[in-house]
Parts: C-alpha cells; sequence; structure tokens
C-alpha cells in the first residue's frame, strides 16, 4: 500500500511543479490603493541662455512603448549650407560667385587740385593729375621741392650747317644718351644738371676707277663726331608732359676719313679733339608707370681751327673747316623716378 502511494506522489510533481513557475507574481500592492500608471517621466527644459542644451531621453520602460525624443534644433550656420538638393561640399560656397564688371571711369571731380599750396602746382594740373592717376606718373604732380631723376637713351640724326657739308653730304645719324638730375625748385620748375653722351657720323660712297683700267672701286668718305658735356638744366611740368631745356660744354672727337684714289695709298685721315658746346630742348611724354618717350633737338658747335682742302686733288683748291656746326634731333625712350 504504501508502495502505490509514493508512486502516486511522483507522477503528481511535475504537475504541480509546472503549475508554480508559470503562476504570475503575486501583487505586492495592498488591496484598494490606487497605483499609477508608468510612463515617461518629465524632464526639466534647458536654461533660455543655453541654446543648445537638450533634455536627456527618459530611461526605457519595460511596460510601456518608448518615449519619442525631438530631434536637435538645426543652427543657423548649418541651415546656410544646405543647398535645395543636399548639402554643400566643405570648401565650396553656398551661391555662385558672381565676377565684378570693370570700374567705372573716373569722372573729372575726382582730379580736382585741393590748393593747398600754389607753388606745389603744376600748369595745366588737371592734366598733370589725370595722367598721374590714370597712369601711375605721379612724377608730373610731385612737389617741387622733392628730386626728379631720368634716363634717356634716343636715336640721333645729325645734319651739317658748316664746313663738313663741303666734304661729305650733310645727312648722318648715330646714337645718343642722356642723365638728367633736377633738385631745385624755381619758381613752377626744377633746376638741375645733365649729362650728355652720343656719336653721330656722316658717310658718302665715291667711286674711283681702278689702277689697271678695270671696273670702278667704291669707297667711302667719313666724318664722325664723338661727344660728352655736361651743364645746366631746367625742367619744367607742362599737364601730361615735361619741358625740358639745358646747356652743356664738353669736348668733341672728331675723325674724318676721305679716300683719294683706288688703291688707298693717298688717303686723308685726320684725327682731331676740340671743346664743345651744346644747347638743346626736349618734350619728356611719360605714358605708363614713368616710362615714356622724349622728342627734343639739339645744336653742337666745335671750336676746331684744322682746315682741308675740300678737292685735295687740285692744287689751287679753296679750304674749309670739318669739325664745325651741325644739328641734331632726337627721338628716344625715356623714364624718370
Amino acid at each position: 500500500m504504501s508502495t502505490l502511494l509514493s508512486l502516486a506522489l511522483l507522477l503528481a510533481a511535475p504537475s504541480s511543479a509546472g503549475e508554480v513557475e508559470s503562476s504570475p507574481p503575486a501583487d505586492t500592492h495592498e488591496i484598494g490603493q490606487d497605483t499609477p500608471a508608468e510612463g515617461p517621466r518629465p524632464q526639466p527644459e534647458p536654461p533660455p541662455d543655453e541654446p543648445g542644451a537638450q533634455p536627456e531621453p527618459p530611461p526605457p520602460s519595460l511596460d510601456g512603448p518608448a518615449p519619442l525624443v525631438p530631434p536637435p534644433p538645426v543652427t543657423p550656420a548649418e541651415d546656410a549650407q544646405l543647398a535645395p538638393s543636399g548639402t554643400t561640399p566643405p570648401g565650396e560656397a553656398a551661391t555662385p560667385t558672381v565676377p565684378a564688371g570693370p570700374e567705372p571711369a573716373p569722372s573729372e571731380a575726382e582730379f580736382a587740385y585741393a590748393e593747398r599750396n600754389l607753388a606745389d602746382m603744376p600748369y595745366g594740373a588737371t592734366a598733370a593729375r589725370k595722367s598721374a592717376t590714370q597712369r601711375n606718373n605721379d612724377v608730373l604732380v610731385r612737389p617741387f621741392r622733392k628730386p626728379v631723376y631720368s634716363i634717356a637713351a634716343s636715336g640721333r640724326f645729325g645734319t651739317l650747317l658748316s664746313g663738313g657739308a663741303d666734304v661729305v653730304q650733310p645727312f648722318g645719324y648715330g646714337f645718343a644718351a642722356q642723365l638728367r638730375i633736377h633738385f631745385v625748385g624755381v619758381v613752377k620748375s626744377r633746376f638741375g644738371v645733365e649729362v650728355h653722351a652720343g656719336h653721330a657720323r656722316f658717310s658718302q660712297r665715291r667711286d674711283f676707277e681702278s689702277v689697271d683700267g678695270g671696273a670702278t672701286v667704291t669707297r667711302i668718305t667719313l666724318l664722325t663726331d664723338t661727344d660728352f658735356s655736361a651743364g645746366p638744366s631746367f625742367q619744367i611740368p607742362l599737364g601730361p608732359l615735361f619741358v625740358q631745356l639745358g646747356g652743356s660744354a664738353g669736348v668733341a672727337l672728331s675723325t674724318l676719313f676721305r679716300p683719294l684714289a683706288a688703291d688707298g695709298v693717298d688717303d686723308e685721315a685726320i684725327s682731331t679733339s676740340n671743346f664743345m658746346l651744346r644747347g638743346g630742348f626736349s618734350l619728356g611724354v611719360p605714358v605708363l608707370n614713368r616710362h615714356g618717350v622724349t622728342l627734343g633737338a639739339g645744336v653742337h658747335r666745335i671750336f676746331s681751327s684744322r682746315e682741308v682742302a675740300i678737292d685735295p686733288r687740285s692744287p689751287e683748291s679753296p679750304t674749309t673747316r670739318p669739325f664745325g656746326t651741325w644739328l641734331e634731333v632726337l627721338l628716344g625712350y625715356q623714364i624718370w623716378f
């Protein structure tokens, strides 16, 4: 009997254990006490002076749905980078840059001179101011108490005015260089010094019969003049250009080579150095950034007593002085600083 009772208890034990495990937990609250429903806890709002502060999300609840968390607000800087089709890549502008158009031409009123000191105003002040502003030629409006330096390189075109035209044709060419320094203001001009150096040559072709009676031989008669001089100079600003006047004294190295026959045995060659004077006039026109052109003329007077026969093959030929006065015309490049 006891054996049957033990077997019945063993068969009933698993069923009782399953009922214990599946039974719901007992309510720990007392009967009749109201229990508030669980839900998301309210969070404190951020202070008004901290715009970027956000409330912390509430902890997840086991019995209710997850609370909704609002997205963080978009700052103005991030909103400016957003394009209609998406975000703007870093390093690129949100809107295309429109290139600026050409600057308007300055009006006449911008060149008006403030009459601070009449002695510092050049002749033709409005034209000088226009060139200084538009072409960066500020030397045109520089006060007269400040120095102005200039260097010029020119082509030289000469014309013989005295005895040299008796031995060679009167038109020649060469080159010249000038250095001018003006540092003393005189009324509305500047006084200074100038240095000139140049070379000119006058040539003529002559034909001689050969010794054996064959073809003619062409040879060249050549008169040259190389000069160095220095002296006083004046510079007058006149609107968009400079008027330059000057005189100088120095030395001239002159040569005359004159062939007399085809074989070259009796050729005439003379070299001499003489005192000379030069006077000149020129216009300097600054074009851009103080660079410009110069156009002028000058007269050279060479003091030489050397005489030669006009026709050396004739014993009764009159004589002339080949080294005398000649005129030059200059055209070249000049810079001011």
